[in-house]
This record gives C-alpha cells, sequence and structure tokens, in this order.
C-alpha cells in the first residue's frame, strides 16, 4: 500500500492536481483503482445533477416554446422572405416572448465539456503520479535486494523484480493494466512510452533515485528504468502484435464508450424539434444550426479518441458518466412525455369548454 507520507510530500513523486488527489485518495480508501473510478463518476454525477436536470429542463422549456412558435415563426418567414433584417428582428422578439433561449441549449453543453476536460486532467495527473510512483518503488525495491544479496544472479534479481511487479500492478476485469488504455497496447508502459509527451503518452518524469541507479553489477540493462521494468516488459507485453494474450485490453470499454455516447445524441436528437433557421441581414442561413449539430457530435469523437489512447481509467469514467447520462435522459424524457400528454389534455380541454359557450 502506498505510505501517504510520500503522497503529501516528500522526495517521491508527488501529485498536485486537486482532481487528482481526490481520485488517489479514494483510492487508498478502495484499493483498486478501476472501481475508485467507478465510485468516483458516481459521486461526481451525484454532485453534478442540478446541472444535469438544468440542462433538460432548459431543453424541455425550448422544445414546449418551439412547438408553440413553430406556425408562428413559418407565417413571419412567408411575410418578411423579402426582408430578412425586419424577418431576424421579428424572430427574436417571438423567442423573447415565448421564453425560447438560443443560448439555453448551448451554454449546458459548454459547461459539460469544460467539466470534462478539468476531469480529464485530473485522471491524467493521478495516472502519471501513479505510474511515477511504481518507478519509485520498484527502484526502491532493486537498490534493498542488491544490498542485501550484492552476489545475486542477474535471473534471480529479474524474478524479484517481476514479483515487485506484481505486488504494484493494477488490473481490472479483462484489463491488465487499468493505467494503459484497453486496447492492444503493452500491460508494461516503455520507456518511451512512460516519458512520452505526445497523444496517449504518459508524459511522466523519471525519479532521480532511477536515474541514478547503480548498475556496475549487472550487464544486462544499460538504463535504471529498463532495470526495474524490462523484466515485467519481458513477461507481459507482447512479442508480436496478434500475440492477443498479451494484449492490455481487447478495445471492450472504447467500443462501450463511443456506442453510449452516440445513443445520448440520439436520445437528445430524437426529444428535439428542429432548431429555428437563423438568417443573416441578406438573408443566408447563419452558422448556428452547424455548429449546435457539431457539438452534438464533438462529444463521440472526443470519446473515441480518448477510449482509444489514454488510460483505461479515464475509460471507465466515459463509460459510466455516458452510462448514467442515458438512463436519466430516459427517465427524464419519460417523465416529461407523460407531462407534456397531460398538458396537451389540458389545453385541449380548455379549447373544447371554450367552442361549447
Amino acid at each position: 500500500m502506498v505510505d501517504l507520507t510520500q503522497f503529501l510530500i516528500s522526495s517521491a513523486p508527488h501529485l498536485s492536481n486537486v482532481i487528482g488527489k481526490l481520485i488517489y485518495l479514494l483510492y487508498r480508501w478502495i484499493g483498486n483503482f478501476g472501481w475508485t473510478v467507478v465510485v468516483f463518476t458516481i459521486f461526481l454525477k451525484i454532485l453534478l445533477s442540478p446541472l444535469d436536470v438544468w440542462q433538460k429542463h432548459t431543453m424541455l422549456k425550448n422544445n414546449r416554446a418551439m412547438k408553440i412558435i413553430a406556425p408562428e415563426l413559418e407565417k413571419l418567414k412567408k411575410t418578411y422572405a423579402n426582408a430578412p433584417d425586419v424577418l431576424q428582428q421579428k424572430q427574436m422578439e417571438l423567442y423573447k416572448k415565448n421564453g425560447y433561449s438560443m443560448m439555453g441549449g448551448c451554454l449546458p453543453a459548454l459547461l459539460t465539456i469544460v467539466i470534462f476536460f478539468i476531469v480529464f486532467s485530473g485522471f491524467n495527473a493521478a495516472v502519471r503520479y501513479e505510474n511515477e510512483r511504481i518507478v519509485y518503488e520498484l527502484t526502491n525495491r532493486y537498490q534493498a535486494i542488491v544490498e542485501e544479496s550484492p552476489e545475486i544472479a542477474e535471473e534471480e534479481l529479474d524474478q524479484k523484480m517481476v514479483a515487485a511487479y506484481n505486488e504494484e500492478k493494477q488490473s481490472w476485469l479483462w484489463i491488465k493494466n487499468v493505467f494503459m488504455s484497453d486496447t492492444y497496447t503493452n500491460p508494461v508502459p516503455t520507456f518511451d512510452k512512460f516519458v512520452g509527451r505526445g497523444l496517449g503518452q504518459i508524459n511522466a518524469t523519471l525519479p532521480d533515485e532511477t536515474r541514478a541507479l547503480n548498475l556496475a553489477h549487472t550487464q544486462k540493462y544499460e538504463n535504471g528504468y529498463d532495470a526495474v521494468l524490462k523484466p515485467a516488459m519481458e513477461s507481459y507485453n507482447k512479442s508480436k502484435f496478434f500475440d492477443m494474450k498479451h494484449w492490455n485490453g481487447y478495445f471492450i470499454l472504447p467500443i462501450i464508450s463511443i456506442a453510449l455516447s452516440i445513443f445520448s445524441v440520439k436520445i437528445s436528437k430524437n426529444t428535439q424539434p428542429e432548431m429555428p433557421t437563423q438568417t443573416d441581414e441578406n438573408g443566408n442561413p447563419k452558422g448556428s444550426q452547424g455548429m449546435m449539430k457539431a457539438m452534438n457530435w464533438l462529444m463521440p469523437i472526443m470519446m473515441g479518441v480518448f477510449a482509444l489512447f489514454y488510460s483505461a481509467a479515464f475509460c471507465i469514467y466515459m463509460v459510466m458518466n455516458s452510462l448514467i447520462t442515458v438512463i436519466f435522459n430516459l427517465v427524464y424524457n419519460r417523465i416529461a412525455a407523460k407531462q407534456d400528454e397531460r398538458l396537451e389534455e389540458e389545453r385541449l380541454s380548455r379549447t373544447f369548454r371554450k367552442g361549447n359557450r
């Protein structure tokens, strides 16, 4: 188990990101990072539930307003077909009169994206810290073994380092290393993956202790990172691409994540009336509708990229977040549909009574 003093302050790797700290403290309590992510996501969704309710309420309010003003919008388009500036003014007056908010549909989506990147930053920090901590702990274990048995054979040392890695690694269900992506990637990060700064790389810093590791007693490895992790790489990483037994995962989480995200967009699209077309002073359609459609499909695209290239831990978060969102939307839409039916019945009843007077 991780020493709390190392988590707070020491010469060991340090975690400073607030979200990352919350995730990691929860991980210390639960003991498995994969299940930690599940619990963290549920807590976060409960905390942000007012935002979800506000988003659905705003959407429902706009939908109801659009059903009412749609016939009037068509009349305005015909009446002011040759006066686009007047048409624009009349449309805005109609929206304001009926409580239709053009920004109401965009603002919650923008907030969702902002929260997504804040949480992503937290997960990235926690994953980077855990990888650095594992290398740091394995370095200490390596030094302790060598100091205790200076004449230890290289093969025996490698076996002890694999055993040490097994004590530190975090698997989850079918995923061998939850800090690597649920794809064909290697379970044990190579040095290039560990220090890499590109898409999907860990972006970690090699501890000073590992850089200064004394390798005078062995000729097998050229640097400290390989000395402490190469034995585990040789045991768990694939030797060729189609060596599926040694893949870290099988694309299950990415597929589920993308599917849930697309399904969520489809649910939202099916419950929304067609957005009113905005025109400029020349009568040409503005880009607001295209922007809204692009924002709707931005999340599924983002989900795919992040699920394929970043840690399975973050992909678990995306799957759980999307699953809870889909369930919430289905329940809310069902309740809203019943409420709409009741309101429509009341409206028809009032119309019928007026007609009989």
